[in-house]
């Protein structure tokens, strides 16, 4: 199953309940992962007046870019601006080329970030690996309803619940239900789908015993709703696009069905 992306996302999580408190920690094994940046677009780095570069992954420790301009230079430390989903002002930072190749691609290690830049770097990377893990998501299952189902069987595997229910509200207006026949229910833990900042339904989880699901459970359970309301998101632009070539493509055919008639001048005569 090529959905990489979301089993980053859990490991992540699971890393986090895991160590509880200890931020050091937590902080540590992030500096280590590396995550392409979700975007409509190439993401770009700024490295100097005449010189940008592609961004091929980013970390809190640093990023692998393909320069775009004249090649970096190992050692050189170089003054880096870029953006992250969700953020409309810019990270500014410096960077050490720790590496490069012949191919101009280059690994630079940021400079000692400031905690305010820290935290936005980290909500940004985890934006992104829920965006990438929708997308793959989407693309393996093979459409809108099969990731519905497939969401449905993961829950149900990694929870150990004993049925899953998807609520989806206006547009959608969505009730998928997974419940094992004469189920009798004595646990349920439920997390919001969000699609942006607005709740759009639930993902929720069933049990026919007491106390079925434990601190895992209830973390991994929002990190799978985020990942439906990321499903959700690409799939709204995804009919914004398909909708916008449906009316290129109509105007076209009227242009041509136009251009097969004859132009007929009138003159008035008084």
């Amino acid at each position: 199953m090529a959905v990489e992306t979301l089993d980053e996302l859990l490991t992540e999580n699971a890393r986090g309940v895991a160590s509880g408190d200890d931020s050091d920690l937590k902080a540590d094994r992030r500096r280590h992962l590396r995550i392409r940046i979700a975007s409509q677009r190439p993401t770009t780095v700024r490295i100097d007046e005449k010189n940008a570069a592609l961004v091929v992954n980013v970390g809190e420790g640093g990023m692998r870019v393909q320069a775009l301009g004249h090649p970096v230079q190992p050692g050189a430390t170089l003054w880096l601006e870029f953006h992250l989903p969700g953020s409309p002002a810019p990270i500014r930072t410096s960077g050490v080329v720790a590496w490069a190749n012949d191919s101009a691609e280059a690994g630079i290690r940021f400079a000692k970030l400031s905690e305010s830049l820290a935290r936005r770097l980290r909500t940004g990377m985890a934006k992104s690996r829920t965006w990438n893990a929708g997308r793959e998501f989407m693309r393996v299952a093979g459409g809108w309803p099969a990731a519905l189902d497939l969401m449905a069987d993961l829950a149900r595997m990694l929870t150990g619940a004993r049925g899953v229910a998807i609520t989806l509200a206006a547009p959608e207006k969505r009730f998928y239900s997974s419940l094992e026949e004469g189920l009798s229910i004595r646990s349920t833990v439920a997390a919001p789908i969000y699609e942006s900042e607005r709740i759009v339904g639930h993902l929720e989880i069933f049990s026919s015993d007491l106390g079925a699901f434990d601190e895992r459970d209830l973390s991994t359970l929002p990190v799978l709703a985020a990942v439906v309301g990321e499903m959700i998101t690409l799939r709204a632009a995804e009919q914004r696009e398909s909708a916008r070539k449906s009316a290129r493509l109509s105007s076209r055919i009227v242009s041509r069905i136009e251009g097969m008639f004859p132009t007929i001048h009138v003159r008035l005569v008084r």
